[in-house]
C-alpha cells in the first residue's frame, strides 16, 4: 500500500511539474466547411441517381471500356498513387506497433582486463586487475503506458493518413478515366466534323461538275471554274488538318491508357451513344463526401489533429513500465547457473520541466497544420462548389442552343437546295449559291460541335460529382501492378 501511495505521489509530482511547460492559448483558428449551398442551376435537368463507379459504360461503347479498363490496370500514374497507399500502411502499421508491449531478448559475451579500482576488488577476494570473461543472457519488457494519448493519437494520425492516401487513388482514378473520356469524345466530335466536311466536299465537287457543264453551254466563265476549285482545294486541305488531329488525340488516348504510341493506331471510330446524366435529387446534400479530393483533405485535417493530440500529449510526463530477467556472470562458465539469474521490473519516467519552448514551438507547428490543411479544404470546398454550378449552367442552357442551332441548320438546308436549283436553272448567279454553302458548312459545325460539347460537358458534371466515389462505400480495389 505504501509503494502504491509512493508511486500515486511521483506521478502527482510530475503532473504539477509539467505544468510548467503549458501549451495554453494554442487553438486551430478555422474551422471547415460544412455544407456546399448551389443555386437553382439544374432547373430543366432530369434527377436520378448519383453516378456508378463504372459510369463510362453509359456510353456503351465497349472500345471506350476496354481502354479505360487497361488504363485502370496499368496506368503508371495510378501505380504511383498506390506506392502511397502501400507507404501510408506501412506508416500506420508502424504506428500501431509502438502502442504493444515490446520484448527483446539479448545476448552479450565479453573478454578483458578487469580494473583492480572499479567494482570487482583485486585477488584473492575478487578478479580485478585479470583478464577474465563476461556474459549476460536475457529478456527485456518494456510498454509505454500511454496514459495521455500521444501513441493513440499517432495511430489514428496513421490512419487518416491511409484513409487520405486510399481517397488520393480514387482522386487519380477519377481524373484518369474521365481525361481519358474526354478525348474519346473529343474523337468522336473530330469524326463527326469529318463527315460534315466530306459531306460538304461531295458537294462542291458536284457544284463544280455543274460548272463544267454551264461553261461548255457559255452560261459561266472561267471565273466559277477557278472559286469552285478553290472552295474545293480550301476543304481538302481542312480535312487533312483534321486529319492529323485525329492522330494527334489518338496518341493521347494510347498515353492516357497506358499504352505505346503504335497502340494508337488500333484506336477505331468511336460508337459512343447519345445519353444524358442527369441531376442527383440530393445535390448538393451529398456533394461533400462525393468528391475524393474533398474527402482527402478532410481526412488530412484530421491526421493533423491528431498530430497535434499526440504534441500536446508531450507536455505531460511519459510513464514506461520495464521489466528484465536472464543472466548474468563473470566467467562465461557459471552464466546459468542459479546464482547468475537476475531480474528487475519498474517504471521509468521522463516529464518536462524547462525546455526553452521546444514543445510549445512543435505544438503551435501542428496547429498552424491543422489551420493550412482547414484553409486548402475551404478552398477545396469552394471550388468544387464552382465547378459544379458551372457544369450544369452549361448543359442546362446547352439545350436551347441546341435547338436554335437546329432550326438554324434547317433553314440552311432549304436555302442551299433553292439556291442550287436555282443555279442549275440559270435564275441565279454562282456567287449566291457560294454564299448559302458557307452558311450551311457553319451551321453544320456548328451542330457538330454542340454533339460533342454536350458529351464533354457531360463527361465533366461526372467528375463534378465525383464520378461515383462515395467515402462511406468501399471503393474498387487498386488495379495490381506488377
Amino acid at each position: 500500500m505504501k509503494n502504491i501511495l509512493r508511486s500515486t505521489g511521483v506521478v502527482s509530482l510530475a503532473v504539477l511539474l509539467s505544468a510548467c511547460v503549458s501549451f495554453q492559448t494554442l487553438e486551430p483558428a478555422l474551422q471547415p466547411l460544412q455544407r456546399i449551398d448551389l443555386p437553382s442551376v439544374s432547373r430543366g435537368l432530369e434527377h436520378a441517381e448519383w453516378p456508378n463507379d463504372n459510369w463510362w459504360t453509359m456510353f456503351g461503347d465497349a472500345q471506350l471500356d476496354r481502354l479505360i479498363d487497361h488504363a485502370l490496370a496499368s496506368s503508371p500514374t495510378l501505380s504511383a498513387a498506390q506506392t502511397r497507399i502501400a507507404r501510408a500502411r506501412a506508416a500506420a502499421a508502424l504506428a500501431d506497433a509502438t502502442h504493444s508491449p515490446q520484448v527483446n531478448g539479448a545476448l552479450d559475451a565479453s573478454y578483458g582486463l578487469q580494473p583492480e579500482n572499479y567494482l570487482i576488488p583485486k585477488p584473492p577476494l575478487g578478479k580485478g586487475g585479470e583478464y577474465v570473461s563476461q556474459g549476460q543472457a536475457s529478456i527485456n519488457f518494456g510498454m509505454d503506458l500511454d496514459l495521455w494519448g500521444r501513441n493513440a493519437a499517432l495511430i489514428h494520425a496513421a490512419e487518416n493518413q491511409l484513409k487520405a492516401a486510399e481517397f488520393d487513388h480514387a482522386a487519380a482514378r477519377l481524373a484518369l478515366t474521365t481525361s481519358i473520356a474526354r478525348a474519346y469524345a473529343q474523337l468522336a466530335g473530330q469524326y463527326d466534323l469529318q463527315d460534315v466536311l466530306l459531306a460538304t466536299l461531295s458537294q462542291r465537287q458536284n457544284i463544280r461538275t455543274l460548272i463544267d457543264k454551264r461553261v461548255a453551254s457559255g452560261l459561266d466563265t472561267k471565273v466559277e471554274v477557278k472559286q469552285a476549285d478553290t472552295n474545293v482545294a480550301a476543304l481538302k486541305i481542312e480535312l487533312e488538318q483534321l486529319a492529323t488531329a485525329m492522330k494527334v488525340t489518338r496518341l493521347q488516348l494510347a498515353a492516357l491508357a497506358g499504352d505505346m504510341p503504335a497502340a494508337a493506331e488500333n484506336i477505331e471510330r468511336p460508337a459512343m451513344r447519345a445519353t444524358a446524366v442527369n441531376v442527383p435529387a440530393t445535390l448538393p446534400l451529398n456533394l461533400l463526401g462525393r468528391r475524393p479530393e474533398l474527402a482527402a483533405q478532410r481526412a488530412r485535417i484530421a491526421a493533423a489533429t491528431d498530430d497535434a493530440d499526440a504534441a500536446k500529449a508531450q507536455f505531460y510526463p511519459n510513464i514506461n513500465l520495464n521489466a528484465m530477467f536472464g543472466f548474468q556472470a563473470i566467467g562465461l562458465g557459471r552464466l546459468l547457473d542459479a546464482g547468475s539469474f537476475t531480474n528487475s521490473v519498474g517504471p521509468a519516467i521522463r516529464l518536462p520541466i524547462f525546455d526553452a519552448g521546444r514543445l510549445r514551438a512543435n505544438y503551435a507547428g501542428k496547429i498552424s497544420e491543422i489551420d493550412a490543411a482547414i484553409a486548402q479544404y475551404n478552398q477545396s470546398v469552394l471550388n468544387a462548389a464552382q465547378d459544379v454550378s458551372e457544369q450544369l449552367v452549361r448543359l442546362s442552357d446547352l439545350g436551347r442552343e441546341e435547338a436554335a442551332t437546329q432550326e438554324a441548320l434547317s433553314a440552311a438546308e432549304e436555302a442551299h437546295r433553292l439556291a442550287t436549283l436555282r443555279y442549275r436553272g440559270g435564275l441565279s448567279p454562282y456567287l449566291t449559291v457560294l454564299t448559302v454553302e458557307t452558311q450551311l458548312l457553319a451551321q453544320r459545325r456548328a451542330m457538330s460541335l454542340l454533339r460533342a460539347r454536350r458529351d464533354d460537358l457531360q463527361i465533366s458534371l461526372l467528375r463534378a460529382l465525383g464520378g461515383g466515389f462515395d467515402e462511406n462505400k468501399t471503393m474498387p480495389p487498386p488495379a495490381q501492378t506488377h
